[in-house]
């Protein structure tokens, strides 16, 4: 199984991914490092260097090499990586797609110190975080699971996954 997790930065994608990866015995591959890999440049370097659709190409790039060379991994997403159709059509068709969720203020408490946030380098980074969410609240609902992950600790999050994946498998 090819799982991939989509969400806002800070959603907790990079450390649930690689506990539930530790779990399940997957491979755990972030796509953000992947590029930064690939690229041999810091996420924010691309960004400053060739910009936002440079990056947002590699993004696309990478994605593809991943799934096509893995069977059994959690993958976790940079968080735009849903804003394009062609990306949210891979996903669809070749991964179980899991959300991980939280409030705008949730997410900047837990991103406002990181200077590796370059859609933040902003005046108001939480207004700019309540912009996003509303504009790629419809990307979402391509989740094949839904899970909120305010509140809860990493270990949490993973039994929750693992709950509703193999619930939804065997019911």
């Amino acid at each position: 199984m090819l799982i991939a997790l989509i969400g806002f930065m800070g959603s907790g994608k990079s450390s649930v991914g690689r506990e539930l990866a530790r779990r399940l015995a997957y491979s755990f591959i972030d796509t953000d490092q992947e590029i930064e890999r690939k690229s041999r440049m810091t996420i924010p370097e691309i960004f400053k260097t060739y910009g936002e659709a440079y990056f947002r190409q590699l993004e696309e790039e990478v994605l593809v090499e991943i799934i096509e060379n893995n069977k059994e991994m959690v993958l976790a997403t940079g968080g735009g990586i849903i804003l394009s159709e062609s990306n949210r059509s891979i996903l669809r068709e070749k991964t179980t797609i899991i959300l991980l969720q939280a409030g705008a203020e949730e997410l900047y408490n837990r991103v406002r110190e990181e200077k590796n946030r370059p859609l933040l380098a902003v005046k108001d980074p939480l207004a700019e975080i309540k912009r996003l969410l509303a504009e790629r609240e419809d990307y979402y609902n391509i989740a094949d699971l839904k899970i909120n992950t305010e509140g809860l600790a990493v270990g949490e999050i993973v039994d929750l996954i693992i709950e509703k994946l193999f619930q939804d498998k065997f019911n």
